[in-house]
């Protein structure tokens, strides 16, 4: 059995009747050691923060969830203006929790019981992008990721002033629980999708639910069944996971999906005195490593899928697993905001007031060495992470110029999917300079069916070709097939070939196509910098082309069965040094690449969207186009391989060079 299984036998086996009342409570939640956490140094600019936050909600009516809110999703599909009403309810309810504690308010406490109140008013705690068309039928008993967050959150705040919350905001609080959650959950048994599902749903919805019934539930038999209900959702939730630890919805999603297996994890082994605990086990450890293997440099991160680059992990849950599993965080010490959550959850702000420990954080680049690289042989990814000595006097935090490189293989119906097998990021100073896109703004059409025709789905946002006009095709066939993955120690050199002929299901004349990448960091001499070889293959079947079928638009779909557009993405605007020769002039770092003039054609445009927050974003895609042909002369020939073309580009990465050195240069 695994640690999971094991769990789920021990429940089952346990007379939880003999274990007593006294552990119903999460012991380390008390509003008298809340407010002493709260007076730790290390937490002044956060409790500055929230005492913001908390003052204006003082003084403010909620926000309202307005009928005609409600109604917006399923007219039109925007979801955005209900759910920063919905969220910014949430937000102010925390602060004022918060600001509760001091007991010189007295009217924080009066403000508190009127929010919970009104909360427990609304017609659903689930957001309306997860009702459907939102009739009856489909709210009532209907549980999504923000219902179960809510019902925690209640739990949670009436724990902490249960001695000074008037009785009837208790009462209506646990019946609104009842109904909403327990009833329907685990007295029913209803079934619902998430209780099966192996990415976040599982975690948070199961979580979040069983620690509302370790803190709110009395009777135990519903309680022995919401243990073992929970336990076997956190069970489906690591099932999405290889041994390698990999989070294929990416580093967002390993902060809210492990976020909350974690949190109940922990409260689960408090509550049964550490005779369940889920937090063991080497698979346990891998994961809690994921944040630390795709961190980059300076809070930038590997963004596959619908994750940003700049993500804030949780410090709470940081140092709680460092000192679970013994994870070496070689991060320094950030604590992030109540108002950098654009969703203000309470779980991440409880925690991090509660668990964060700078004893547990240690300096950047102070990694052990398998962490200056990594390949996660279950989920597709390789990572190699190396240092440049750095002339750039403006860098405000000094020592080396960290440098990486990140492939992607996996498959193209992962949780949270994008169409970008053979995808690419170089990272330089802190900055993904060639990019990820990450995730677009959520609406209706972002997981409605043709959603890869978005830019931050399609393939067409990615570092990937168009191969003759046709896009990277969705589904589980679709997958990178990983030929060669070599990482050599220190992470100085890393050699990968992926076969992603899969993918482009849609170019009918396309027999095989490959994509190699040589990473390797200069050493000895003169030379700073890191090279990426990047050279794809594109073998073609027996039909052959003219000269005149020459590819000529990077939007031309009726291009000749050889046609091929090499695409590059990023957020900086790349500059033509030569003929042959490109720039991308990031903050720190300097990105060259150099391709075939004679064969590829040079474009980039400017690409205006919006990101996962709807705050506009431009990015710059560069193509080259093939210009060459194959024509029955060639297949004549003795030359080897007449039905291939080649791609074959070098990107240097450098430190960033002053002007004289770059007039120099030119």
């Amino acid at each position: 059995m695994n640690p999971v299984e094991d769990s789920i036998h021990e429940v089952e086996n346990e007379n939880i009747n003999q274990r007593g009342t006294e552990n119903r409570i999460w012991s380390s939640l008390s509003a008298d050691r809340l407010l002493e956490k709260l007076s730790r140094p290390e937490l002044a600019i956060l409790y500055t923060d929230l005492k913001a936050y908390g003052e204006r909600a003082l003084k403010e009516p909620m926000p309202s969830l307005s009928f005609r809110l409600y109604r917006q999703f399923s007219d039109t599909g925007e979801r955005k203006a209900y759910e920063e009403a919905y969220f910014d309810r949430r937000g102010r309810l925390a602060a004022v929790t918060m600001l509760a504690l001091d007991l010189s308010r007295p009217n924080a406490m009066q403000v508190l019981e009127d929010m919970l109140w009104d909360i427990c008013g609304e017609y659903t705690w689930c957001l309306t992008a997860h009702l459907g068309t939102g009739e009856v039928d489909q709210v009532d008993g209907n549980i999504d990721l923000f219902a179960a967050e809510t019902v925690h959150m209640l739990a949670e705040v009436v724990t902490i002033h249960a001695e000074r919350l008037d009785r009837l905001v208790i009462e209506r609080i646990r019946f609104e629980a009842e109904r909403r959650i327990f009833t329907p959950l685990y007295r029913d048994q209803r079934k619902f999708h998430w209780q099966t599902a192996d990415h976040n749903w599982s975690a948070v919805c199961g979580g979040c639910c069983g620690m509302a019934a370790l803190l709110l539930l009395e009777d135990e038999p519903t309680l022995r069944e919401s243990i073992c209900q929970t336990v076997r959702c956190m069970d489906a939730f690591l099932s999405g996971y290889g041994e390698d630890g990999g989070c294929a919805e990416g580093i967002g999603y390993w902060v809210y999906g492990f976020g909350y297996f974690t949190y109940y994890a922990e409260m689960l082994r408090e509550y049964s005195k550490g005779e369940l605990d889920l937090l063991t086990g080497s698979k346990i450890t891998a994961i809690a490593a994921f944040p630390l293997r795709v961190h980059l440099s300076g809070g930038t991160y590997v963004n596959y899928s619908d994750s940003a680059e700049k993500e804030e992990i949780p410090s709470g849950l940081l140092s709680l697993l460092a000192s679970r599993v013994g994870l070496q965080v070689d991060l320094p010490l950030h604590i992030p905001l109540f108002t950098e959550d654009p969703c203000h959850r309470w779980a991440h702000l409880l925690r991090n007031v509660m668990w964060s420990d700078p004893k547990m954080y240690g300096d950047e680049g102070a990694s052990s060495q398998a962490e200056r690289g990594f390949i996660f042989q279950n989920l597709g990814w390789m990572i190699a992470k190396g240092s440049l000595d750095s002339p750039d006097t403006k860098r405000t935090n000094g020592g080396p110029l960290h440098v990486a490189i990140s492939v992607k293989g996996g498959h193209n119906d992962e949780p949270h999917n994008h169409n970008d097998l053979g995808q690419f990021i170089i990272h330089c100073g802190g900055e993904n300079i060639l990019c990820d896109p990450g995730a677009g703004l959520y609406t209706q059409a972002y997981f409605a069916p043709d959603r890869e025709q978005l830019l931050h789905i399609s393939s067409s946002g990615h570092n990937v070709p168009l191969i003759e006009g046709q896009e990277q095709s969705s589904g589980r066939q679709a997958q990178a097939h990983v030929l060669e993955a070599k990482l050599a120690e220190g992470g100085g050199e890393l050699n990968t070939t992926l076969d992603l002929t899969s993918a482009y299901s849609g170019a009918a004349s396309l027999a095989r196509y490959t994509r190699q990448f040589h990473w390797k960091m200069a050493s000895g001499g003169s030379r700073n910098g890191a090279e990426l070889h990047l050279i794809d293959h594109f073998h073609w079947k027996s039909r052959m082309v003219s000269s005149a079928e020459r590819f000529s638009s990077v939007d031309d779909s009726d291009a000749g069965c050889s046609s091929v557009v090499e695409r590059w993405m990023s957020r900086v605007q790349p500059e033509v040094v030569m003929s042959g020769n490109l720039r991308w002039q990031g903050v720190h770092g300097t990105v060259h690449m150099t391709y075939d003039a004679n064969q590829w054609q040079v474009l980039t445009e400017a690409i205006d969207t919006v990101d996962h927050d709807n705050v506009p974003v431009t990015f710059y895609r560069t193509s080259l186009s093939w210009t060459g042909a194959i024509d029955e002369t060639e297949v004549r020939t003795e030359r080897p391989n007449p039905l291939e073309t080649v791609c074959e580009v070098r990107f240097i990465i450098e430190p960033k060079m002053g002007e004289t050195e770059v007039s120099m240069r030119e």
